[in-house]
């Protein structure tokens, strides 16, 4: 798995005509939570969700800018307790949806970072 980008949108259907036109048709599109995902080689290279679909499920907030970084990680539970308790600002948790359990970080800039492990694919 490679790192990639997660661009939290404010408005989603214009982000995604943007990407689509500069990236072609994206790999998986749900409107309805507002989600896509343009792959190469079977890899995320770059997702877009829609800030309120974030805001249901991810620890964003208008201050916060609109690119989320997503590291891939053998073991969110063993990453995350090696890291400062300071960083962390939401623990690990299945998403079964997504098919992955993941934590959110903040880098030293502030910018929010997903780190994930697959758990069904």
């Amino acid at each position: 798995m490679s790192v990639h980008a997660r661009i939290v949108a404010d408005d989603f259907p214009a982000t995604l005509r943007f990407y689509t036109d500069l990236l072609g048709e994206p790999e998986t599109v749900v409107p309805d939570f507002e989600y896509a995902s343009f792959d190469q080689g079977g890899e995320t290279v770059l997702a877009i969700l829609g800030r309120r679909a974030a805001e249901a499920v991810l620890p964003v907030g208008r201050g916060d800018g609109g690119v989320l970084v997503v590291v891939p990680v053998p073991d969110v539970d063993a990453t995350i307790a090696a890291l400062p308790v300071e960083v962390v600002v939401a623990e690990a948790a299945d998403r079964p949806g997504w098919g992955v359990r993941s934590a959110y970080l903040r880098d030293p800039e502030g910018n929010l970072v997903e780190v994930q492990t697959w758990t069904a694919r």
